[in-house]
């Protein structure tokens, strides 16, 4: 069987499972007592000027970050179902062994924040997947590498609760995202869980040094549902790729042989515009993740931010993020 037989039975596996969530700003700045009182001349955050008379330093409360992103992770597929037209979904997970699935993503991420309260900071955010590109490894019934590439846009929202004292600070941050790849029919739901904690060294050289430690876990929708049409498969004609489904096709036992009959029958009798339907359980095969992170800031409005995750997914988020005051005044 030869690899354009074979990319018939992968590239209908679309996997890259919308991680550009992962591209949430890291949040460094935070609330920080210990400091002589000052006067709060803006409305946000709520009581910003209660806490600031107690010595409590609250970073600007508006802020617009542009992020970039890469993540690398591995992800795990339990079920494979598939369909030919308006044909009945087909059970495959018996018959198709996945050896290694590993998703890359390459994403640009906006994001619009504001402190509302001095421990509540709330944000919206869009993402952009420049290049998500899945890898296929397919132990059984044949051994197969393939890799799918595709881009896709999402948005979310989300709150990190954070609180600080002496230079150190703590947050905990949840998101929401969905995601829509090219070649998906349906957005894809990321929920994200990530502390840290940290430490700011305050200023030297007229730069304010701030790092930390953290985790991250994510969580992502199990179901996905796609479809591809059989002229997108790479054959060199549509006879030569129906002599190789059929070569596959009788190579196996009767007992396989019945449950894809009918999936096997539909395309061989069809064109180039026959569709084929895939519907997949996958997860994130380490939820967990460590994190470490910088953030440099240049003054109050300007800051640079650097974080790198490890341990079971690697990522790295670049960003620069600008914060300005707002509305003066008090509600």
């Amino acid at each position: 069987m030869n690899l354009r037989t074979l990319s018939f039975h992968a590239r209908w596996l679309p996997l890259a499972f919308a991680v550009v969530a992962t591209s949430k700003q890291a949040l460094a700045q935070a609330p920080d007592a210990g400091h002589d009182a000052i006067e709060w001349d803006y409305m946000f955050p709520l009581l910003g000027d209660k806490v600031a008379e107690r010595g409590i330093k609250l970073p600007l409360p508006f802020g617009v970050g542009l992020n970039y992103v890469y993540l690398n992770q591995p992800i795990e597929i339990s079920r494979v179902a598939v369909g030919v037209n308006d044909g009945d979904m087909v059970d495959l997970s018996e018959l198709i062994d996945f050896d290694e699935l590993n998703s890359q993503v390459h994403a640009m991420n906006l994001r619009a924040d504001l402190w509302l309260l001095p421990f509540l900071n709330v944000y919206v955010m869009g993402n952009y997947a420049i290049e998500a590109q899945t890898q296929v490894s397919i132990a059984s019934p044949f051994q197969l590498d393939v890799t799918a590439v595709q881009p896709g846009v999402g948005g979310g929202f989300g709150g990190t609760f954070a609180g600080g004292a002496w230079g150190f600070f703590g947050t905990v941050d949840l998101n929401w995202t969905w995601n829509k790849m090219e070649k998906l029919d349906k957005p894809v739901g990321t929920y994200l869980l990530t502390p840290r904690v940290g430490k700011n060294l305050g200023k030297h050289w007229g730069i304010e040094w701030i790092f930390w430690v953290g985790a991250m876990r994510q969580q992502i929708d199990s179901k996905t549902q796609g479809k591809i049409k059989v002229s997108d498969l790479g054959a060199d004609s549509e006879g030569g790729f129906n002599e190789d489904l059929m070569e596959w096709y009788e190579a196996l036992p009767p007992s396989r042989q019945a449950i894809v009959r009918g999936i096997v029958g539909r395309i061989d009798s069809g064109d180039g515009d026959t569709v084929i339907r895939y519907d997949l359980d996958k997860a994130v095969s380490e939820p967990w993740n460590m994190l470490v992170g910088t953030e440099i800031g240049l003054s109050d409005a300007w800051r640079l931010r650097g974080e790198f995750g490890f341990l079971g997914r690697t990522q790295l988020v670049l960003g620069v993020n600008y914060r300005f005051g707002g509305f003066t005044g008090s509600l």
